[in-house]
C-alpha cells in the first residue's frame, strides 16, 4: 500500500500540463489550456487543463480529475500503478515498509531500467542506420513498395539492422553496454563456438515493440532482398526474426501498436485488430489511428483483456484466407470472455488489409468497417457457406458453434441465436438445432463469461450521470470567485458571503475552499474528496477546469456587487416569511405577536430600501 503522504507528494510535483500534452494538443485559453478530448470524439476542443490547480475536465464527456486520474483513464491502470508510474517520472521514491523488499525492488527497478536503455540504444542505432547505413535504401525501397511513407516510419520508430554479424553488437560495447545485458534482451546470441556475440537482427526492417507506456521491450524483424552479390549464396531468410520472451517481454502480453493508438482507442472506445506490423503502419498512416495487432502469436486472453481496459469493441480485420477464418473464431471466446463486443470485416480472398487499402483505397476500407456484422452473425453465416448442402457437413457446421453461443452470457441473446442458427441452416424444427448446438457445446472448450469492467479502470464509455436541481447561478459565481481567488477569505466580505448561501452544497464548497488552500491555490483533489456524487461535484468538477478571475481585483469587485444583490433578496424572502406568519397571527387572534412581526417587516423594509454604501458603488 503506497502511504497517504507519498501520493499527495506525486500528485504536488505532477506537472498535469506536460503530462497532458503528451496525448492531447492544448492552447491557451485564459489561466487554463484546452484541446480536443482525449476520452470522446469531439469537434471542438471542450478538455480543459488548469495548471496552477493541477486538473483537468471534459465540458463534452464530464471526465475530471488530476495527473494521477488522467494517467489511469488514459493508459488503463489501476491506482498504484498510475502512482508509481507518474512518481518515477517526478522523482519520487516510494519504499516498501520492510526494508529487504525495498531494497529489493530498487535494484529490480534499476536492472530494468539499464535493461530498456539497452534497447532504447538498440532502437535509435536502427533508427540511424535506416538512413545512414550502405543498404538501408533496400529497407527503404520495401517501405515504398509498401506505400509507408516517412510520417509513419518516425511515428512507429521503424529502423534498419545492418547486413553484417556484429555491427550492433559493436555499436553496444562502445557505449559501454556489457554482452550480458545485451543478450538478456534479445539483441544479441552467443557464437557456438568460440567468444563472442553475433547479432539476432541482421539486414531486416526493424519494428521496434512498445508497452504501454511507450517504452522499447523488443523488436520485430522483417526479412529483405539479400543485398547485391550475395542473392545465391544463402538460403532465404525467415520472413521474421522477433526478440525472444526476455524479463521486460512477454510476446501474449503485449499488442503491436497499442501505445501508439491508446488515445484513439480511448476516444473511439473501438480497436481495430490486425494481424501484422505493416497492416498497422499501413492503416494508421492513411488515418485508421485506432489500430492494433497481436506479436506473431495468435490473438491470446492476455491481450484480449489488455484491449478491455481501452475500448469496448473491437473489429477484427484478419486475412481473408483459412487462416484468417481460424483467427476470427479463435478470437470469439477471448473477446467474450474480456467482455468485448466483436465484429469482423470480410477481406476479399488473397488479400490482407494492407494491401486491400493500397489497392482500393481508404473509402473502401472504412465502408467495410461501417457494415461489419458481429462477430458471432459473421460465424453463424461463414458456417453455413462453408458446409454447404451436405448433411453431414451442416451437422457438424451446428456442432461447432455450440461453443460461440456457449460463450454469449445472456440467455435471451444465446435463444436469439439459436434461431438465427436455424435460419442460416434452413431448418424449422428449433429444437433439432438446440440439440446439436448443446452437443458441441459439451464437446468443446468452456463457455466463456464476459467479465465486469474492472474497478480500478472504469470501461471508456462509461460516463458518469449527473441529475439534480441546479444550482443557484449568482452563488455559483460567487463561491467560483472565492475558488479563483482564495485570498478572499480572509476579508471581512468573506463572513457575509458565508450568511448569504442559500445552497448547502455553496456553503459547504465555500467553507472547504478556505482549507484546501495550498501554494498554488485550491487544491482540487483533495477538495473534490470531500464530496460524493451529485450537482454540487458536478458543479466543482467543471468550475475547477476554468478561472473566470484572474486577479483578486476583478473577483472582488464581482462580491461587491453580488453580496448586496444577495442580501435584497434575503430581505425579500425574509419579509414574505413575515408577512405570512402575521397573516397567521392575525387570523388567530394573536395581535401581541402580530405588532412584533408587523416591527420585524418594517424594520426589514427598511433595510432594503437602504442596502448600504457596498450596493451603490
Amino acid at each position: 500500500m503506497i502511504p497517504e503522504e507519498k501520493v499527495v507528494e506525486v500528485r504536488d510535483r505532477a506537472d498535469i500540463v506536460a503530462l497532458v500534452r503528451e496525448y492531447v494538443d492544448l492552447k491557451r485559453s485564459g489561466t487554463s489550456l484546452k484541446g480536443l478530448c482525449p476520452f470522446h470524439n469531439e469537434k471542438s476542443p471542450s478538455f480543459h487543463v488548469h495548471p496552477d490547480r493541477g486538473f483537468f475536465h471534459c465540458f463534452g464527456c464530464q471526465v475530471s480529475g488530476d495527473a494521477i486520474t488522467f494517467l489511469m483513464r488514459i493508459d488503463g491502470l489501476a491506482f498504484p500503478e498510475a502512482v508509481r508510474v507518474l512518481a518515477e517520472r517526478v522523482g519520487v521514491e516510494i519504499t516498501q515498509l520492510d526494508d529487504e523488499e525495498a531494497s529489493a525492488a530498487r535494484q529490480a527497478r534499476a536492472r530494468r531500467e539499464r535493461l530498456l536503455s539497452v534497447l532504447e540504444s538498440a532502437a535509435g542505432f536502427f533508427v540511424k542506420s535506416l538512413t545512414e547505413h550502405r543498404f538501408g535504401p533496400m529497407a527503404w525501397a520495401e517501405l515504398s513498395k509498401r506505400g509507408i511513407e516517412r510520417p509513419a516510419v518516425e511515428r512507429y520508430r521503424l529502423g534498419y539492422a545492418p547486413h553484417g554479424w556484429d555491427e550492433l553488437a559493436t555499436f553496444l560495447s562502445r557505449r559501454g553496454v556489457s554482452p550480458r545485458d545485451a543478450e538478456q534482451v534479445g539483441l544479441i546470441v552467443p557464437r557456438k563456438s568460440g567468444e563472442g556475440h553475433y547479432d539476432r537482427f541482421r539486414h531486416r526492417l526493424m519494428f521496434p515493440i512498445a508497452d504501454t507506456h511507450g517504452k522499447i521491450v523488443a523488436f520485430s524483424g522483417r526479412a529483405l532482398d539479400p543485398p547485391p552479390g550475395e542473392e545465391e549464396l544463402r538460403e532465404a531468410p525467415a520472413k521474421y526474426v522477433n526478440s525472444p520472451e526476455t524479463a521486460l517481454y512477454k510476446k501474449s502480453d503485449i499488442l503491436f501498436g497499442l501505445h501508439e493508438a491508446r488515445v484513439e482507442l480511448r476516444r473511439d472506445g473501438v480497436a481495430l485488430l490486425c494481424e501484422g506490423n505493416f497492416d498497422v503502419v499501413g492503416l494508421s498512416q492513411h488515418g485508421f489511428a485506432n489500430v492494433v495487432a497481436p506479436l506473431g502469436t495468435a490473438f491470446t486472453e492476455a491481450q484480449a483483456k489488455l484491449l478491455h481496459r481501452f475500448v469496448s469493441t473491437a473489429i477484427l480485420l484478419f486475412d481473408g484466407d483459412a487462416a484468417g477464418r481460424k483467427a476470427v473464431r479463435a478470437a470469439q471466446p477471448l473477446l467474450a470472455r474480456a467482455g468485448i463486443a466483436g465484429k469482423v470485416v470480410t477481406m476479399p480472398a488473397g488479400a490482407d488489409p494492407d494491401s486491400f487499402l493500397r489497392d482500393r483505397g481508404a473509402a473502401a476500407l472504412r465502408a467495410l468497417i461501417d457494415q461489419a456484422p458481429p462477430i458471432v452473425d459473421w460465424l453463424i453465416e461463414r458456417a453455413a457457406q462453408e458446409a454447404g448442402r451436405d448433411p453431414a457437413a451442416r451437422a457438424n457446421a451446428i456442432e461447432e458453434l455450440g461453443p460461440v453461443l456457449g460463450a454469449i452470457d445472456s440467455p435471451v441473446e444465446r435463444r436469439l441465436y439459436v434461431e438465427r442458427v436455424a435460419h442460416a441452416f434452413e431448418i424449422r424444427d428449433i429444437e433439432v438445432v438446440r440439440d446439436q448446438l448443446r452437443r458441441g457445446a459439451r464437446s468443446g472448450p468452456r463457455p466463456a463469461r464476459r467479465a465486469a469492467p474492472a474497478a480500478s479502470a472504469p470501461a471508456p464509455a462509461a460516463l458518469p450521470r449527473r441529475s439534480g436541481a441546479p444550482l443557484p447561478a449568482i452563488e455559483a459565481q460567487l463561491v467560483g470567485a472565492f475558488l479563483d481567488q482564495p485570498n478572499l477569505h480572509g476579508t471581512e466580505c468573506a463572513e457575509k458571503v458565508h450568511s448569504l448561501l442559500t445552497s448547502e452544497e455553496l456553503r459547504a464548497i465555500f467553507l472547504l475552499t478556505a482549507r484546501w488552500v495550498g501554494a498554488r491555490g485550491v487544491d482540487a483533489s483533495a477538495l473534490l474528496e470531500e464530496f460524493p456524487e451529485g450537482p454540487a461535484r458536478y458543479w466543482l468538477e467543471r468550475r475547477l477546469a476554468v478561472q473566470e478571475f484572474e486577479d483578486e481585483a476583478s473577483a472582488t469587485r464581482f462580491v461587491e456587487r453580488a453580496v448586496p444583490r444577495l442580501d435584497r433578496e434575503r430581505i425579500a424572502r425574509e419579509t414574505k416569511r413575515l408577512r405570512r406568519e402575521f397573516l397567521e397571527a392575525k387570523r388567530a387572534g394573536d395581535d401581541v405577536r402580530a405588532e412584533a412581526l408587523m416591527r420585524q417587516m418594517n424594520e426589514s423594509f427598511r433595510g432594503a430600501q437602504h442596502p448600504g454604501p457596498e450596493a451603490e458603488r
